[in-house]
């Protein structure tokens, strides 16, 4: 029997244990959801929302594009507008109530309207970022490239909120924020920005993270559709219900364990990674002996925890103690490796690479300066030859002012140019070609006529020249 805040004022007033017992009255009434549940609108609403319509349709491709803008140009608040306006919850949720309430056939029709989401979703990123000019990964893509089991937090949390704000009858506005803090969007606009560069490890990463809220959001609201009690969907046949019941108790049940494997999997992941951070700071700290870099990676049969180091070379009673002490952060001591180099040798690769870098552009030069040297002496040659075949030639042809040789020495890579002082006949020309590719050797050299443009005599020759 649900009591009124005056009565239970009333009540405390008796005794101290009397006080106690109201006390925990009011709390288990605070935070009672049963009371103002909108059972009717609540499934209404949901059931509107999984379908993709015309409008919800293009108004996702264009969210998608104002997503992939803001993560080309990284930019937070344009993201934040994207995800505000994307209809990628709907679907997500109705597969959730339809898990709750035994509804097969809006399993399946918000499974089927999801798929075409993701689809267009990811179509449209990747065209975006083929055409783009930018198409650089920014810090707000890769943040979408590598999930963690704070993800797996935010994503079920996130759902539940979503689904205990639309369950009330006075609704409120838990839903943009869920939409906002799951980031369903922009995975999908990571992947597609790895499809168009032709990076596997960005489209695989972004659609795990997608996955990982999508079924979190989806297990929230099974859940608390459960919790609340919405009427389940009944059926004439008992045959029939008990079976869709079954089904869809199995079909829970695949997406409930895989997932939680999936986020022991995540929590065992950050949980080392974090430990690992924390061992490196707090316990690599030499007098002369730095840290440079480091490599940490999780997974199954043996974590990876490679350390760089710079200075005085480590003994190995420091890198058995340091191993030793690895048990207090519960890290595995066979998951560290060390790779060490003293000053000195610093020193001289670095020196190395400079002398190699000046050695490769010294050698680049020397290849330039001798291209040039080739095609200058090259040059001359023509110039010597044509010369030689000008003076040769004018006794035959005597209209011929100068004869110009291009190119290389090569078959077909020769040019010939011909001056003439007047426009030569057909077979002149003809004869002419013939001779001239003779006595060049290049039979399939490229020949060209012109007429020389002989520049007028100045005005002080005119003048002598009438008198």
């Amino acid at each position: 029997m649900n009591m009124t805040e005056k009565e239970l004022d009333d009540e405390k007033m008796r005794s101290p244990i009397d006080g106690l017992r109201i006390t925990f009255r009011r709390l288990r009434l605070l935070l009672n959801l049963r009371g103002d549940t909108d059972e009717k609108g609540t499934v209404e609403s949901i059931r509107e929302n999984v379908d993709f319509k015309s409008a919800n349709a293009w108004t996702l491709v264009f969210a998608i594009f104002i997503a992939s803008v803001g993560l080309d140009t990284n930019s937070t608040a344009v993201i934040i507008g994207a995800m505000l306006i994307s209809p990628l919850m709907g679907p997500i949720i109705g597969m959730g109530l339809g898990l709750g309430v035994n509804d097969p056939v809006l399993v399946r029709r918000a499974a089927r309207n999801l798929a075409f989401a993701v689809g267009i979703s990811i179509v449209t990123s990747t065209i975006y970022f083929l055409i783009s000019p930018l198409s650089l990964a920014q810090s707000e893509l890769l943040a979408r490239t590598r999930p963690t089991f704070f993800d797996v937090m935010i994503a079920f949390f996130g759902g539940a909120a979503g689904i205990v704000a639309q369950s009330r009858q006075t609704k409120g506005n838990a839903i943009p924020g869920v939409a906002i803090a799951t980031a369903l969007m922009p995975p999908l606009c990571t992947a597609g920005f790895g499809i168009a560069s032709g990076q596997l490890g960005y489209v695989l990463g972004a659609l795990y993270l997608f996955l990982i809220n999508s079924v979190f959001i989806c297990i929230a609201t099974f859940l608390f559709v459960r919790y609340l009690k919405f009427a389940r969907v009944s059926y004439q046949n008992p045959v029939q219900q008990k079976r869709i019941q079954r089904w869809v108790a199995i079909v829970a049940i695949l997406v409930i364990l895989p997932s939680l494997l999936l986020a022991w999997q995540l929590q065992r992941e950050t949980i080392f990674t974090n430990r690992a951070a924390q061992f490196i700071e707090r316990e690599m700290k030499f007098p002369r002996t730095f840290v440079v870099d480091r490599e940490i990676a999780y997974n199954w049969t043996k974590p990876i925890l490679n350390v760089g180091l710079i200075g005085d070379t480590l003994s190995p009673a420091q890198i058995d103690t340091l191993k030793a002490k690895m048990g207090s952060y519960d890290l595995p001591a066979d998951a560290l490796t060390l790779r060490q180099s003293s000053l000195e040798e610093d020193v001289e690769r670095r020196l190395n690479e400079k002398l190699r870098s000046q050695d490769t552009a010294a050698q680049q030069a020397e290849s330039k300066l001798s291209q040039l040297e080739v095609r200058l002496r090259a040059h001359e040659l023509n110039r010597e030859l044509g010369g030689k075949i000008t003076s040769e030639i004018k006794g035959l042809f005597p209209q011929v002012a100068e004869i110009l040789v291009l190119g290389g020495s090569q078959e077909g890579e020769r040019r010939l140019w011909v001056l003439w002082q007047k426009p030569p006949g057909t077979e002149e020309r003809k004869r002419f070609d013939d001779f001239l590719k003779a006595r060049t050797d290049a039979p399939n050299a490229l020949v060209e006529h012109t007429v020389a443009v002989v520049d007028p005599p100045p005005p002080a020759a005119r003048k002598r020249r009438s008198k």
